[in-house]
């Protein structure tokens, strides 16, 4: 399949698939993919002409980042990787990452576990984005990846007042130039952060749902013209089940300037759906 290649924009002179692989579930205790599995999906989404790989250092408790790291090795500089942190663990969550196996088994055959762990999942985690932290976070990332360089650093859901402090600037900067980030961004869950990330010069690229990007075109046009690359994110939600619902997803996500759609699953087939459809979107656009 012969997929749409697109600038993220100029300040981060990357370029990635109009389709990016959302992993948040790769390692996941409940509902994720595994080991071989998630290789397969990885190496799949390569295939079919995906070249950006969404993660964070939180997703399957890091299970997320060492599986692509292990499904990348050897064609690294095909792929364009894409991690956040800032947010954390409890000390409880830590320690049933070390259970991790045995839970995943228990919670199949038990319906009340898997209800108790998805609600304690779906809890706010502590935020901590000091340079301290952002530091380890990032050499943990680096090592679980098993790569020198992310293309890619995002602060994981700040509030406006983080990001307007922006005390992890100097730090973000400094691990561009040794080499370690190639450009650093924001993923943004309200209007408030967009406006406040849009403000820092250094900004490369924002992740923000897809339905937030609609709300705020006229921000997503000024970040375009700024050079900032845009990722959208949640494009399927509050839509119909339907093929025809996801396809105009799609079709919307892409239709924001210097945009990519990102798609989290971990079924090679819904991938596929996605790839054809925007494909068909950027024909139907070159056609007229």
């Amino acid at each position: 399949m012969t997929l749409p290649t697109l600038s993220l924009g100029p300040r981060s002179g990357l370029r990635a698939s109009a389709i990016g692989l959302g992993c948040s579930r790769l390692g996941s205790t409940l509902g994720g993919c595994t080991d071989a599995a998630a290789e397969r999906l990885v190496r799949h989404a390569l295939e079919s002409g995906v070249t950006l790989f969404d993660t964070a250092d939180i997703y399957g408790q890091g299970e997320s980042e060492r599986l692509i790291g292990a499904a990348l090795r050897g064609r690294r500089e095909e792929a364009v990787i894409v991690t956040k942190a800032g947010q954390r663990f409890t000390p409880a969550q830590r320690m049933a990452a070390l259970a991790k196996a045995p839970l995943r088994q228990l919670a199949r055959r038990l319906p009340g576990l898997k209800e108790a762990i998805a609600s304690r999942r779906a809890a706010p985690l502590p935020r901590d984005y000091s340079p301290a932290h952002l530091q380890r976070a990032i050499e943990g990332s680096l090592r679980r990846l098993q790569v020198e360089r992310v293309d890619l650093f995002l602060l994981h859901s700040p509030s406006a007042a983080v990001v307007e402090r922006a005390e992890f600037s100097g730090l973000l900067n400094r691990l561009v130039q040794e080499g370690k980030l190639r450009a650093w961004g924001v993923s943004c869950d309200d209007a408030e952060c967009v406006r406040a990330a849009l403000r820092l010069p250094a900004v490369a690229a924002l992740q923000v749902p897809l339905e937030l990007a609609e709300a705020l075109r006229p921000e997503m046009e000024a970040a375009a013209r700024q050079g900032v690359g845009l990722m959208l994110r949640e494009i399927f939600a509050g839509r119909p089940a339907t093929a025809a619902a996801r396809e105009a997803a799609i079709r919307a996500a892409l239709a924001l300037p210097q945009s990519l759609a990102l798609v989290g699953t971990t079924s090679a087939a819904h991938l596929d759906e996605a790839l054809g459809f925007a494909q068909r979107t950027r024909t139907v656009e070159a056609a007229t």
